[in-house]
C-alpha cells in the first residue's frame, strides 16, 4: 500500500498554495538580498552540505545559496533532519511510499531506505518523528524547484552517540557512493538551524565558533563545541553524521555559503542563525 505523508506546515513555514510557493521560491534565489540574487552556478563535484530549515521568508533566502548549486541531474537525496520532539526512534526512517508538497509527490527511494535499515541496528521505521516535523519537509519545495525527477530518503534523528553518528556516518557515504560518482547522483543534505534565541551579536559569536569545527569538517569538534558552549543549535547530530560521511567520502572541506539571522529579515532583538554551507569532492 502506498501511504503519502501530507505536508504538515505548509500554510505556515512557506504557503499552501502552489502559484504563491512558487513566487517565493523564486524570490528566495532571484531577487531577496539575501539570497544568491540569480547566480546559479550548479557544481557537479557537489556532495552534499548543511541547509537550515526555518520558515521560508527567514531563512529562505539563505537556503537558496545552497540549492543554486544542485545539479539538475541528481537522482537521489538523502535528507538528514532533526526530531525536535524527541519522539519516537531515535534514528528514523519514514514508513510513507510518498511525501506530498503543494509542487505535487516526491517518492521515497525504498531501495536506498533499506539499505540503510539493513546496515544499522538502531536504525527504525517509524513515523512518529516525521509526523508535524518541519526540518526536512521544508527542504522538499527546494529541490522540487532545482530538479527534474527525484526520490530521497527522509532520516529523522534524535540523541546519537558520537559512535552512532560515526557508524551511521559511514554507512550513509556507502549508500551515496555506491553508483560510484559521488556528488553526482546522490546529494546529501543536513538540515539544521544554528544558535536560538539569543542577541544578534551573541549569535553570531556563537555561530561562529559551530561554523569553525564544521567547515573544518570536524564532526567530533563541533559536538565537544556545541556542548561545551551551550549552542542551542537543533540540528547538531544530522550535521555531525553529515561531516561523518563526506570525510569518509574524501572531502578535503567545506565552503560557508551564507551566514546570516532572522533579524537580517526582519527586525528583533532575539534572533536565530542560519548557515548554507557546501561539500564538494576531493581531486
Amino acid at each position: 500500500m502506498n501511504q503519502v505523508r501530507p505536508p504538515a506546515v505548509a500554510g505556515s513555514f512557506y504557503p499552501a498554495r502552489t502559484a504563491q510557493l512558487r513566487a517565493l521560491l523564486e524570490q528566495c534565489f532571484l531577487t531577496h538580498p539575501l539570497g544568491p540574487q540569480g547566480a546559479l552556478l550548479p557544481s557537479p563535484s557537489l556532495l552534499g552540505g548543511v541547509v537550515p530549515h526555518a520558515g521560508y521568508v527567514y531563512s529562505g533566502p539563505c537556503a537558496a545559496h545552497f540549492y543554486s548549486l544542485v545539479e539538475r541531474d541528481i537522482r537521489h537525496v538523502i535528507l538528514l533532519g532533526v526530531n525536535h520532539r524527541g519522539k519516537g526512534a531515535k534514528a528514523a526512517l519514514s514508513p510513507d511510499s510518498y511525501w506530498e508538497t503543494p509542487l505535487g509527490r516526491v517518492a521515497v527511494d525504498r531501495e536506498l531506505a533499506a539499505s540503510l535499515k539493513e546496515a544499522l541496528d538502531f536504525v527504525r521505521e517509524d513515523g512518529i518523528p516525521h509526523r508535524g516535523e518541519h526540518s526536512i519537509e521544508v527542504q522538499l519545495p527546494f529541490l522540487q524547484q532545482v530538479l527534474d525527477s527525484f526520490s530521497f530518503v527522509p532520516i529523522s534523528l534524535s540523541h546519537l552517540s558520537l559512535d552512532e553518528c560515526r557508524i551511521m556516518g559511514r554507512a550513509v557515504a556507502s549508500l551515496c557512493l555506491a553508483d560510484g560518482s559521488p556528488g553526482k547522483k546522490t546529494v546529501l543534505i543536513a538540515s539544521s538551524d544554528l544558535n536560538h534565541y539569543l542577541s544578534p551579536r551573541e549569535t553570531e559569536r556563537l555561530d561562529g565558533l559551530a561554523l569553525a569545527r564544521l567547515l573544518d569538517l570536524d564532526p567530533e569538534g563541533l559536538l565537544e563545541t556545541v556542548s561545551r558552549e551551550g549552542i542551542s543549535m537543533c540540528g547538531v547530530v544530522p550535521v555531525a553524521v553529515m561531516l561523518f560521511a563526506v570525510r569518509e567520502m574524501g572531502a578535503p572541506s567545506a565552503r560557508l555559503l551564507k551566514h546570516c539571522h532572522s533579524g537580517d529579515a526582519a527586525p528583533m532583538s532575539e534572533v536565530v542563525g542560519y548557515a548554507s554551507v557546501a561539500v564538494d569532492a576531493g581531486k
